[in-house]
């Protein structure tokens, strides 16, 4: 090929800032598509991540209960007037408090039609463990949009990649990141891509799985739980990670709570992490 007839360094430069993908969602029109997506959404068609007991008295069992514990899990901080993005609010539990707590909400989770970053275990099938996580995201989406019209409340959803979010997301007084980081293969550069987009205040909740090690700030590891749950578990944190990650994107100023849920058995070990510019 006539190496004169292509221009290198325009096609490296254009591609460069090439549009970043599922962009217009947040337009009323888009919206409404949603909604009407989700209308026929019955209990059948549902996976309950949280425990959440539906304003009819009916209760929807999930592997986590935080009935009564959502106000340490966000760290204690008024959302009243905030504008608030919460990132995988899996069956919409948090949704439905942060929203009843006077904010204004918007979720952001997986594309539709995919499915959670498989962890490459040898003995799996990535493309068959794929298309089973797909399914399962589905499911768990069809939660959210259950409880949101079960309980009435009003908040947008955006659905895209995390690594790279659309451009035209806005921002926001509050991100939230609740128990996500370590399904998250590359977890800095998640928040980094929050980091722009929030005006004030992020706050991190998650397992707290590796103990402080003061010779090794920031300590993570790769996860090491057996499957079917080591499938989307890449990472165990000591809170110290958290901490210095969330400084070097500029969010220095901390409050740093320990915390328990009580309605669970195990009372698993939990960090919630509450960082302003």
């Amino acid at each position: 090929m006539d190496q004169m007839a292509f221009d290198i360094a325009g096609y490296f430069r254009n591609e460069a800032v090439r549009h970043r993908p599922y962009g217009g969602q947040l337009t009323d029109a888009f919206q409404q598509a949603l909604a009407a997506y989700h209308s026929d959404v019955e209990e059948n068609d549902c996976d309950f991540y949280h425990t959440i007991t539906l304003p009819d008295g009916r209760v929807m069992r999930g592997a986590w209960d935080l009935q009564g514990h959502e106000t340490d899990y966000l760290g204690g901080i008024s959302l009243a007037g905030k504008s608030v993005l919460e990132y995988g609010p899996a069956s919409g539990f948090l949704s439905r408090a942060i929203v009843g707590a006077g904010a204004d909400l918007t979720v952001f989770d997986l594309p539709i039609g995919h499915g959670p970053e498989i962890m490459p275990f040898g003995d799996i099938t990535v493309g068959e463990a794929a298309i089973s996580g797909a399914r399962s995201a589905g499911r768990l989406r069809n939660s959210w949009w259950y409880t949101k019209r079960a309980f009435g409340f009003d908040a947008k959803a955006v659905y895209g990649d995390i690594f790279c979010q659309p451009d035209d997301m806005g921002r926001y007084d509050i991100s939230i990141f609740g128990a996500i980081l370590v399904h998250l293969s590359n977890p800095f550069q998640a928040l980094r891509e929050a980091a722009a987009l929030t005006r004030n205040t992020m706050i991190i909740t998650d397992l707290v799985s590796l103990p402080p090690i003061p010779q090794l700030p920031g300590l993570m590891q790769i996860g090491t739980s057996d499957p079917p749950i080591g499938h989307i578990h890449w990472w165990n944190y000591s809170a110290s990670a958290f901490e210095i990650m969330l400084r070097r994107l500029g969010f220095g100023t901390q409050e740093i709570t320990l915390h328990s849920p009580n309605a669970m058995a195990d009372k698993p070990p939990m960090v919630t992490i509450v960082a302003h510019r």
